[in-house]
């Protein structure tokens, strides 16, 4: 009896080890997974910046370029400026994305923001990198409703101007504050 006992006792043993095992390696490949679609993502961020920050860049361009000729706001103009919102759009559903559920997670849970009181570091990618793009892109949106509404090339080029390149100052600060918050 006690032979019995014994064996199925070492069996439940066994096929505890084994689970325990299975869900080790189930971790292992979920890990490497999150980090694969991670690193995917945050590769496409980086390649939407860089559109963003050239779509930007143009509209600028050709802004100043139309106050100074004083010509008519062209196809080529509205295209750039939507390619620039549409971008900045795009960057910041990837944003959420990377931060909120694909980031990796030791302070709980993945909804919970950080405590970012005595780092900097994640002070600026918690708060102060969301709050700037966010902004950036309102100006953006707001530059396009008033490009919309004027009816004289000089105005739309002059807001184009204005909106896109605070805008852009937005971004190019909070990029350049980024290099230091590594």
């Amino acid at each position: 009896m006690f032979y019995i006992w014994s064996v199925s006792c070492q069996q439940d043993n066994n096929i505890a080890k084994l689970e325990k095992t299975i869900w080790r390696e189930k971790q292992v490949v979920f890990y490497i997974l999150h980090s694969m679609i991670y690193s995917f993502a945050f590769t496409i961020h980086i390649i939407i910046s860089t559109i963003t920050l050239l779509a930007g860049i143009s509209t600028i361009v050709m802004s100043v370029h139309g106050l100074i000729k004083r010509r008519e706001y062209t196809r080529s103009d509205l295209a750039l400026s939507v390619t620039f919102n549409v971008a900045l759009y795009f960057q910041l559903i990837l944003g959420f994305l990377i931060y909120y559920l694909l980031r990796s997670h030791p302070e709980g849970s993945i909804w919970k923001v950080p405590n970012t009181q005595n780092d900097a570091s994640l002070r600026f990618w918690a708060i102060e990198h969301i709050a700037l793009m966010i902004f950036a892109l309102f100006l953006t949106q707001l530059g396009r409703v008033f490009i919309k509404k004027s009816k004289e090339p000089f105005r739309k080029f002059r807001a184009s101007l204005f909106y896109f390149g605070t805008s852009l100052f937005l971004i190019l600060f909070s990029v350049t504050m980024a290099l230091f918050f590594r």
